[in-house]
């Protein structure tokens, strides 16, 4: 009330006193003050999924989203606001996915969704028997038994595991390498249970990969349910048991698109980055609103807060919305080589693609000895109840810059429940709090602000 009445009483004399700008502290609080009063990163959600809620890198709905970004960035005052050429894969997921169990005459539908960048069955679909297996090395193991066959990779989510992440690297390589696992067996196409952790009857979709040495297999997601329910059939009629499957998915030509780029010139130093970054693109299924319109909506409302905080920064602060991070990478990888010749003065950079949930801090490649450089920014988010900086961090997006030394660092957001939603029809901005959302906001608002701003920089990671 003191500092409020001052600055009533120097208003009403009509004097401009000289003074510097409040300390970091004081600045943060504000930042996030502002984004928890005005919830302008659930404004800004709420914009993106009216105007490009379908958003798979090559479609209309993407472009849209690229003009979509290119205007809020002006909005809000960016400097150098651009679009940098991307040249992206383009799959289309068709009108048609059908899984269905046969047997005895019935016909049993099974919930599911095709694989992105997955090859569509032939005209009419195929048929085949099924062989259920949890591991590639098993799948190795009665490679005559799988040729023929439509393989079920039936590994479940690990429950155990206290961190969502951990669980879903331990089984996300079914879907990612499961056709090309299927086609060395001799199997004619791959199911994959939904990655996910909540045990319904919803697919999840997801990027799978197949190998120049292998022949092309259909692959598609069933949910869990419906993996569990093929289990059981499977375990009850052996052979008599067959499925159909029909897609008419497949991958088009490529198509020319852009990462979004605006920036906030330094005040000293503006040839040095801070880079902070998110994803456009979102699978088709639904909103894309925690993956990743989230962190774009963190991405924006951040850069809006430190734009309305005073003085910039010693450094630029730079934020990039990629393209294609779902289906490809072509967006960070295209920055990379953009950005080649500047790579050494991009001082960190910071990804945001663990959803709009509570933040729990951040995480940052280059061991201890980054953590330890990074301890005042830690103390200052730990100040305030946002987490603090820890050991291991970066994301897809911003991997290709770490050969070059450039420190990663990930936002880390409450995880438990991300992949209830994550790659499926869920993934509403329903599932999206605007409070929680908010303090990721503030989060990275602060720590972009407070690393651009110090009077020392951080060690590389390849030094």
């Amino acid at each position: 009330m003191r500092l409020r009445s001052s600055l009533m009483l120097v208003a009403l004399l009509g004097a401009a006193p000289a003074q510097d700008p409040p300390p970091l502290r004081e600045r943060a609080l504000d930042m996030l003050h502002k984004t928890l009063r005005n919830q302008g990163a659930y404004r800004t959600l709420q914009g993106l999924v009216r105007h490009a809620p379908k958003r798979l890198a090559g479609s209309p709905g993407a472009a849209a989203a690229v003009e979509w970004a290119r205007q809020q960035m002006t909005s809000i005052g960016l400097a150098d606001v651009r679009l940098e050429e991307v040249v992206t894969n383009r799959w289309v997921r068709g009108t048609v996915c059908r899984v269905t169990a046969l047997v005895g005459g019935a016909e049993i539908p099974l919930a599911a969704t095709a694989l992105g960048g997955s090859i569509g069955t032939p005209q009419g679909g195929l048929e085949a028997r099924v062989v259920e297996v949890k591991t590639f090395g098993k799948l190795r193991a009665i490679k005559e038994t799988a040729r023929g066959a439509i393989i079920l990779f039936n590994r479940p989510w690990d429950p155990t595991l206290r961190n969502a992440f951990t669980s879903y690297s331990r089984v996300v390589n079914q879907r990612s390498r499961g056709a090309i696992e299927a086609s060395k067996a001799g199997g004619v196409a791959a199911l994959v249970r939904s990655v996910t952790s909540m045990p319904d009857d919803v697919p999840h979709t997801g990027h799978m990969g197949y190998a120049d040495d292998t022949a092309k297999v259909p692959a598609a997601a069933i949910s869990v349910v419906a993996a569990d329910r093929l289990k059981v059939l499977l375990d009850r009629h052996g052979d008599a048991l067959s499925v159909r499957i029909e897609m008419d998915c497949g991958m088009r030509e490529p198509v020319r698109s852009a990462n979004v780029v605006g920036e906030i010139k330094g005040r000293e130093l503006p040839d040095e980055v801070v880079l902070i970054a998110a994803h456009l693109d979102a699978w088709d299924l639904a909103q894309g609103a925690q993956d990743d319109g989230a962190g774009v909506a963190h991405c924006l409302e951040a850069m809006r807060l430190i734009k309305s905080s005073g003085r910039p920064p010693r450094r630029t602060v730079r934020v990039c919305l990629y393209m294609d991070e779902e289906n490809g990478l072509a967006g960070g990888l295209a920055y990379a080589a953009q950005h080649a010749g500047e790579l050494a003065k991009h001082v960190l950079a910071i990804e945001t693609d663990s959803g709009g949930a509570a933040p729990h801090g951040f995480g940052v490649s280059g061991g201890k000895k980054m953590v330890t450089a990074l301890e005042p920014v830690s103390a200052l988010l730990s100040r305030y109840d946002l987490g603090k900086i820890v050991q291991g961090g970066g994301g897809a997006d911003i991997s290709p810059l770490g050969p070059s030394g450039v420190p990663l660092m990930s936002l880390r957001s409450a995880d438990h429940r991300y992949f209830d939603v994550h790659h499926s029809a869920k993934d509403t901005i329903e599932q999206v709090h605007p409070r929680e959302l908010s303090l990721g906001a503030g989060a990275l608002a602060i720590c972009a602000f407070a690393v651009a701003d110090s009077a020392g920089t951080l060690p590389r990671t390849n030094q």
